[in-house]
């Protein structure tokens, strides 16, 4: 009340919180099907056309069936206090003045069998800084579609491979924020990375290299052949960038890599499939690199080497697919004939894709 007076002894009007607005990314969100659950991985961008920082508050899901009534709810909110309230599970909650806010959806994982064809979200937002500020309600209602593969793919690696980190909510693929610094230089305004995969190689225990790792030959997955996950001409394809060691920085500078992104991917290969969908394999071995830009590869053929080229910290091999040769949205990958372990032996067979913590052959 105080603030208000004192403007309007001034003579200046206070500034007015605008409503925010709010879209998803991508525009379609996609419904994955796992094995045994359905995922949605997808980003709610909130904007702010006002001149007032804005809160976050709360946020809630609701599902309808197809009869368009509500069957399920999902929220998070400020119950509790600032330990033990839901709502404090985001890191980010400011809608800065003039600008956005990225919420990875919190609400990602569903039975096999739910249907997510209708979805409302509201989220609730309020003056930063002001306790006592009144509440401004966004809706968005959306209807995700299921994911339908193009191409036939094939895990890229032999034998038993382990996902060192995929894309769950917890990944560091899946989180990818389209208004940080490197993004908002290079103008990307797509997570590419939204299904990616770390592939790695372990033993018995877990472990991922021999001794402590120090060297790139320490580990049970380098010089591993990796092969061409589908059908495909080349598109673009690098070699002769050294391969990291364990602790020490990747063979470029800040600088240099502000002037060309794709030197974090180190030697990489990216294939067409011909449909509308790329695979992109990055941190290739220095010199394993067998295939050339324009060049035609089938399905299983060797195109290179697991190394620890370019910004990579382990022995491993990146892949995605994705919905552009460059930094497009990422797409789900759906790998032929795969069985992951469960702890008393493997899963039956089946066609879908892998994520973070899977054995899978």
């Amino acid at each position: 009340m105080r603030v208000w007076l004192l403007f309007c002894l001034l003579g200046v009007a206070p500034l007015a919180a605008a409503a925010p607005t709010v879209t998803t990314l991508p525009s379609q969100p996609l419904v994955e099907r796992m094995r045994d659950a359905r995922h949605l991985n997808f980003d709610l961008v909130f904007a702010n056309d006002g001149d007032v920082a804005l809160e976050l508050t709360g946020l809630e899901l609701t599902l309808f069936d197809r009869e368009g009534r509500f069957f399920s709810q999902r929220r998070l909110d400020r119950n509790g206090d600032s330990t033990t309230m839901s709502l404090a599970t985001l890191p980010n909650r400011t809608l800065p003045a003039k600008g956005r806010l990225v919420v990875f959806n919190p609400f990602a994982s569903f039975s096999a069998d739910a249907w997510l064809g209708d979805l409302r979200y509201v989220a609730t937002f309020r003056p930063a800084r002001d306790d006592d500020g009144a509440e401004t309600r966004v809706e968005l209602r959306i209807a995700p579609k299921d994911f339908t593969p193009r191409s036939a793919l094939h895990l890229p690696l032999d034998g038993e491979v382990f996902v060192h980190d995929g894309h769950d909510l917890l990944a560091h693929h899946r989180r990818l924020d389209i208004t940080g610094g490197m993004t908002t230089h290079f103008g990307i305004d797509a997570n590419f990375m939204r299904y990616a995969h770390d592939f790695t190689v372990a033993d018995a225990q877990g472990r991922l290299y021999r001794t402590d790792g120090a060297t790139p030959e320490d580990w049970f997955g380098y010089g591993a052949p990796v092969h061409a996950t589908g059908d495909g001409v080349v598109h673009v394809a690098r070699d002769g960038m050294r391969d990291n060691r364990k602790g020490a920085p990747p063979a470029f500078t800040q600088e240099q890599i502000m002037q060309d992104l794709t030197l974090f991917l180190g030697n990489y290969v990216v294939i067409d499939h011909g449909n509308g969908e790329y695979s992109v394999f990055a941190h290739l071995k220095e010199g394993s690199v067998r295939v050339r830009a324009g060049q035609r590869v089938r399905a299983g053929e060797a195109i290179g080497a697991m190394g620890m080229s370019g910004d990579a910290f382990l022995v491993h091999l990146h892949y995605q697919l994705q919905s552009g040769p460059k930094f497009e949205e990422g797409l789900p990958a759906y790998f032929a004939n795969v069985r992951v372990k469960t702890g008393d032996g493997w899963s039956p067979q089946y066609t879908g894709p892998v994520d973070s913590g899977d054995v899978a052959r």
